[in-house]
């Protein structure tokens, strides 16, 4: 216990010491200025002016110094986009890495007898981008649910930020020896972007600050916050990236390119007697509205012409409004109360292919 308290302490001193130094250079700053200006001979009216300049100043610097202690050490929000300082914070705190590196508990590699394995390949939504706590996830909730129902089963969550269809191939390769007996595939409407993304154009050149920007960005947790909040290029960022995978779908070349991918990953995942199931997730952020009504009957007809068993979550999240589902106001990711809904869908799909124990 006084090795954590000791532990914490040299790391917020290490961390916070430049704004420490900051508030008692202007704590003294206030002290002997306020002596000083009490000592000089000036007229009362230069005094009073002087009085309210050094206490205004002061006062500024220790609200700052305020300001930037909550933003590092209690503010707790993601951002979906990563521009944020508080975002890698965020991660600190609720993202910890299992022996195969993903957001779970240690894997086994072996299977004990009569336990039903479920693995969950998927991105952001997944892994549980913006959930500070893993247990509220719908894997782990799912989990839960089946224990509950006499099922022996565990549940791994295969979640990696970021990827798409051509990324999980690979990633499922390389996990497939733990020998699943039944693979969820978190399916996100992003999934069509090839290899050279037409979004990584786009973050890379939004994310860009001017030199005097960036040097007072990257000293201050506050005034980055303050800086992505004012600056209008988030909003339009997010909005050029929707657009780019709209765009990934509408591309015959790309779509066609991508069926053959998802083909590839049916064959894979349904390899060795596996059952699969594909749960298609929706653009949260602009719901009610489905930014690609247009192709979404291919879309789904994709899994079906490999097979594919699908639990469409547009069909539960149409009459909803994004204020009501999102983790944050700059999180668009799903909230605990959407990981109640995919875990209760999952669950009617899935405990249905498992018996319960005898008790």
């Amino acid at each position: 216990m006084l090795f954590t308290v000791y532990a914490k302490l040299l790391y917020f001193f290490r961390d916070f010491w430049p704004f420490i130094i900051l508030a008692t250079v202007f704590f003294l700053l206030f002290v002997f200025g306020i002596y000083f200006v009490f000592k000089s001979r000036t007229s009362e009216n230069k005094k009073k002016a002087l009085l309210v300049f050094i206490t205004f100043l002061c006062f500024s610097v220790f609200v700052f110094t305020g300001f930037e202690a909550y933003f590092r050490y209690r503010f707790d929000e993601s951002d979906s986009l990563g521009f944020l300082k508080v975002t890698g914070k965020w991660y600190e705190r609720h993202v910890v890495a299992n022996n195969y590196q993903y957001r779970d508990r240690d894997f086994s590699q072996e299977k004990k007898a009569g336990v039903t394995r479920i693995g969950i390949v998927g991105d952001s939504m997944t892994f549980g981008y913006g959930i500070k706590k893993p247990e509220n996830r719908f894997s782990n909730l799912l989990e839960k649910k089946l224990l509950d129902s006499g099922r022996n089963v565990e549940v791994y969550n295969l979640g990696k930020s970021g990827y798409d269809t051509w990324n999980e191939i690979g990633e499922f390769q390389k996990i497939k020896h733990l020998k699943f007996d039944i693979v969820i595939w978190q399916y996100f409407l992003n999934d069509a972007e090839p290899p050279k993304s037409r979004g990584t154009p786009v973050l890379e050149r939004e994310r860009v600050q001017g030199k005097l920007a960036r040097v007072i960005t990257d000293s201050s947790y506050f005034f980055d916050y303050i800086y992505w909040r004012l600056e209008s290029r988030y909003e339009k960022t997010f909005n050029e990236l929707r657009n780019a995978d709209i765009a990934a779908y509408h591309d015959p070349k790309n779509f066609a390119e991508h069926q053959k991918k998802v083909a590839e990953f049916a064959s894979l995942l349904k390899g060795d007697d596996r059952k699969v199931i594909v749960i298609v997730f929706p653009f949260f952020k602009f719901l009610p509205d489905n930014p690609l009504s247009d192709m979404y009957p291919k879309i789904l007809q994709m899994f079906k012409d490999n097979e594919l068993p699908v639990i469409d979550l547009y069909q539960d999240m149409k009459t909803k409004n994004a204020k009501d589902i999102l983790v944050s106001r700059y999180d668009y990711h799903p909230n605990e109360l959407v990981q109640i809904i995919i875990a209760d869908r999952l669950y009617d799909t899935i405990a249905p292919m498992i018996p319960a124990s005898k008790k």
